[in-house]
C-alpha cells in the first residue's frame, strides 16, 4: 500500500506559536496515522492467520478427513507388523491368507486399502512387469467379482514405478480393472521389504468411482491412509 505523506507549505510570515500549533497537529495526524497503520496491520495479520488456519484446516480436512477406526488399526498391526491410520467409515473387511482387504463399502467413491504379504525372493526394486506379475496373482486369488472368472487385474501399459531408497519403498500407481466386468479406477500401491524373514509387503489403496470426474480429493485421502504406514520389525525399530 503506499504510504500517506502530509506536505504544507508554511509562509515566512506565520508567528511560532501557529507554526507550533500546526506541528502539533502534523504530529498527531502523524500518530493517528501510525496508530491506524498498526490496527490495520495487525487486522491483517490476524485476517491472514485466520485464513491460513482454516487452509491448513482444509488441507487436514483433504488429507486426513476422518475419526481414527482403533480396532481396524489394531487388526491391522497384529496381523501385519504394522501401523497405520484408518477412517472410522472403513469397517468392511475381508481376510485371507496374509490378506487383508478394507473399503468403506460405499455406493459412491467406494475406497478399498489391500495390505498383502508375499512370498518371493525379490528384492526392491521391482520392475514394473515383476510388480504387476506378483500385485494380479494376489488380487486372482482374493478379490474377485460375482464369478470366479472375475477378479482384479491391472491395466499394465498405464502403471508408473518409483523407488524411493530413503523410505526403502517402491511406489507404483496405474489403473486397475475386473477382468470379465466393467469395473475399474485408480490405485497407488506401496511395496516394502519385510523387515523379517524373506518377502514383500504390499499396501494398496484403489478407488471404484465411476460417478465422480474429479478423483483427486478421494485420491489423496487413500494417499494419506497410505503414507501413515509404520513398518517396524520386533525390536522395534
Amino acid at each position: 500500500m503506499a504510504s500517506s505523506r502530509l506536505s504544507v507549505r508554511v509562509a515566512d510570515k506565520i508567528s511560532l506559536q501557529p507554526v507550533d500549533c500546526f506541528l502539533r497537529r502534523r504530529k498527531s495526524a502523524k500518530s493517528v496515522m501510525s496508530n491506524k497503520i498498526i490496527v490495520f496491520m495487525l487486522a491483517a495479520m490476524l485476517v491472514f492467520c485466520g485464513c491460513n488456519s482454516r487452509r491448513k484446516g482444509m488441507l487436514g480436512r483433504l488429507n486426513r478427513p476422518y475419526e481414527d477406526n482403533p480396532e481396524m488399526q489394531e487388526r491391522v498391526r497384529k496381523l501385519m507388523g504394522m501401523s497405520i491410520e484408518l477412517p472410522a467409515d472403513m469397517r468392511s473387511s475381508k481376510q485371507g491368507k496374509g490378506f487383508l482387504w478394507i473399503s468403506n463399502n460405499a455406493t459412491t467413491g467406494m475406497k478399498n486399502v489391500a495390505i498383502y504379504k508375499v512370498t518371493t525372493a525379490d528384492t526392491l526394486p521391482l520392475s514394473v512387469e515383476r510388480f504387476c506379475q506378483l500385485h494380479d496373482s494376489v488380487m486372482q486369488i482374493n478379490i474377485k467379482g460375482e464369478t470366479d472368472s472375475m477378479f482384479i487385474t491391472t491395466l499394465k501399459a498405464s502403471v508408473k514405478g518409483h523407488f524411493n531408497p530413503k523410505k526403502r519403498r517402491c511406489r507404483y500407481e496405474g489403473l486397475w480393472e475386473m477382468q470379465g466386468d466393467a469395473m475399474g479406477g485408480p490405485f497407488i500401491c506401496n511395496v516394502y521389504k519385510r523387515p523379517e524373514g524373506e518377502g514383500l509387503i504390499f499396501a494398496e489403496g484403489f478407488l471404484y468411482a465411476p460417478e465422480i470426474s474429479n478423483k483427486r480429493t478421494l485420491l489423496s485421502q487413500l494417499n494419506a491412509i497410505l503414507g501413515s504406514i509404520n513398518i517396524k520389525n520386533n525390536n522395534g525399530k
